[in-house]
This record gives structure tokens, sequence and C-alpha cells, in this order.
């Protein structure tokens, strides 16, 4: 599976990419007087049969190629991010201390509390907020690690596909970014966003207070889990699962786009099967909630006052608008589908896809093109 669009206007920023589960996707933005367009865009599927870890990274090296052959993309610099599953993530309460002391005591006391080698990790930290404990106030932060072999190869799969790495970013700061555009107010400071980046492998549970991250969480349960039930569960083989997952994306997308009534008769699930499918799935999302609520509650208890008012949905499986409803019954809030690239015009009869969409998948690649080109080194 493939899409490639492309224009060009004045200076464009790095090509971000995205390494995942079930799609290797690049994008490469140009800004000008604060608007952002889309320079090229493109996509490959991961074939199922991939089993091994060498396989995925032969398939990547051939994918970015062809993508970059065949589509317009400008220069060869690259922001890429190290996988969830790359990222050692855990929340750190640290006495209240200047800045210029906090980075090294974060690093003294989380390779000493989480058994970590200091030789081999690199770690980064993001302030969370000030917090009571007891009759102390300390200061709460999001501390990220990855092993330095870890970032060596990620390095080395960028440049063996042809691009040269500009920055590796984490892939938490890669989802949330898009949505940073709209919390610079004043006004946003206090606000309290939940982003649940619904993948293959797993969900991730970002919280966010204005434009600063607070939480993250990896919660096991997503795309693969919902295969593996439907298939157990009704009697079906893997694929036949997959496939039936599959079309009611489809479906769910062309109801949004508003062209439901185009799809040919072999393309539409029947109502049976969909409830068959929501029934079946409804104690894994369930699951998945109740993991969710607890991450919310953590945050109210941590950080005293909080209020949500609704989650908002990206991520490859964010289209299912049913498991969106029956997560709104279990979390209790309003889940709505993320659109990473509000504002960023797209052409949908070059690149055959609609606005409407919010095209949540896209999210991760998204947000790595958007990274500042000040932090880009070489970048214009």
């Amino acid at each position: 599976m493939s899409n490639s669009t492309s224009w060009v206007r004045c200076r464009v920023g790095p090509i971000g990419i995205d390494f995942g589960s079930r799609f290797i996707r690049m994008v490469q933005l140009t800004q000008y007087q604060g608007r952002f367009d889309i320079v090229c865009c493109a996509e490959r599927m991961v074939p199922f049969e991939l089993h091994s870890a060498s396989e995925y990274e032969h398939f990547c090296g051939e994918a970015v190629n062809q993508m970059l052959s065949e589509g317009d993309f400008v220069g060869r610099d690259a922001v890429s991010a190290l996988n969830w599953d790359d990222l050692w993530i855990r929340n750190l309460r640290i006495p209240v201390t200047p800045a210029d002391e906090t980075e090294e005591l974060v690093r003294i006391l989380a390779t000493e509390r989480f058994g970590l080698d200091p030789s081999d990790v690199e770690i980064r930290f993001m302030p969370a907020g000030d917090v009571r404990q007891g009759t102390d106030i300390q200061q709460e932060v999001l501390v990220l690690g990855a092993g330095k072999t870890t970032i060596k190869n990620h390095i080395n799969t960028l440049t063996r596909s042809g691009l040269q790495p500009a920055a590796i970013d984490a892939g938490p700061c890669a989802v949330f970014r898009p949505f940073t555009r709209y919390l610079q107010r004043k006004k946003d400071k206090n606000d309290v966003h939940v982003f649940v980046d619904l993948g293959y492998k797993a969900a991730r549970v970002i919280v966010s207070r204005g434009s600063d991250l607070i939480f993250l969480k990896v919660i096991p349960i997503a795309g693969r889990q919902f295969e593996q039930t439907v298939s157990e569960n009704l009697d079906l083989s893997p694929d036949e699962a997959r496939q039936i997952l599959r079309r009611l994306v489809c479906q769910y997308i062309a109801d949004a786009e508003g062209f439901i009534n185009q799809l040919d008769a072999d393309e539409i699930v029947s109502e049976n099967m969909r409830r068959a499918v929501i029934d079946t799935l409804r104690s894994v999302v369930d699951q998945l909630g109740k993991e969710m609520s607890l991450c919310l509650r953590y945050c109210s208890v941590t950080f005293r006052g909080l209020r949500y008012d609704k989650a908002h949905i990206v991520g490859g499986n964010a289209y299912n608008s049913d498991v969106l409803r029956l997560l709104s019954d279990q979390v209790g809030l309003p889940f709505y589908i993320g659109g990473p690239m509000r504002n960023i015009p797209w052409d949908s009869e070059a690149g055959g896809m609609n606005r409407r969409t919010g095209h949540p998948e896209w999210t991760t690649a998204v947000g790595l093109a958007l990274k500042p080109a000040h932090e880009l080194a070489g970048v214009a």
C-alpha cells in the first residue's frame, strides 16, 4: 500500500519518519509566516509475514529507499523517534532543586533507584510539576531513558536507508507535538488534555497540563489484542479477523468522509458481524478503559485539582468508532479522533484523502516533521 502527494513552497524542514509496527510513514513540511504546508508524504504497509527484527529492518530500508525515489522529498535530513518499546519511562519525585542542578540529580537518582547503568544509558527528563508528599513539597519529573546501543542501532537503520539523521526524538514527544501548536496561549496554561495513541502493539496514554507533559503510560492492549480476541471468540483465522477489522475501519472512514454509499457490497461488513465483533471486543476494551481510568486517577491524586473534559485518540486504530464508544462508556469521558494535521492543507484530489478524518495515523510522523528547526543542526 502506498500513497504520495507533493508540492514545494519556500524552505523546507526535515523528513519526519515514523517506523511503525504496521506502517512506515514519511512526511515533510514547509513553514511560511506561521503556516505549514506539506512538501511530500508517503507510506508503506509492513507485511504481516515479517517475524524477526532483521526482516523488519530490511523491509524498512527498502521501503524508505522506494519512497525517497518515488516522492519529491527535498534533501535527506530526517527526524525519527525511538519507539515507546525502546524507552524506559518512569515518574520520579525529587526535592525541589535549582534548575541548573536538577539534571544531575535526576540522573543520579534514576540510575540508583531503578538499577540503570549510567555508562550505557541516555537519560532525559521533563518537569511535571510540584506535588505534596506528606508535609513536604516535591517535584515530579518524567524520566525517559534509552540504551546507547539502541540509539546507535536506530541511527544505523536511518543511514542504511539513505537518510541523514538530524535528530532522534522520543515517541511520546512526537505524538504530543502536533497539538502543542494550540496550547501556547496564556489561558491554555492550566488546561488538562488527555491523548491516547491507540496503535497495533499498545495503547499509550499521554496527559498534559497546557503544553507540558505530566504523565506517560504504556498499556499493552491495542490492535493486536483486538485481532486475537476476534479470531478466538468468533472462530476465525487470524487473517480473517484482521480482514474484518480492516474492512470495518474502511467503513468508519468512508462514513466520516461521506462516501459510505460508494463502497462495494464485498467491502461492507454485515450488521450482524459488526455487532458480533463489538460484543466480543467489549471485555478487552473494558480492560483497556479500566487501565486508562487508573492513569487518570493517578494524575488527579498527584496533581490535585485536575479535571478532564475529553480524550483525543490518535494512531492507526483511532478510526474504530465502536471502540471509542466503548471506551467513553468505561472511562466516563467523550473520546474524539485527534487531528494532527489541523490547519495543514492536504490535497485530497492529489492524495486521495479527505481532511474530515483528521488523519490520526499520521500523528507521530507529523510530530517529528514539526520538530523546531532551531533544534536541528544543519537544517535550513
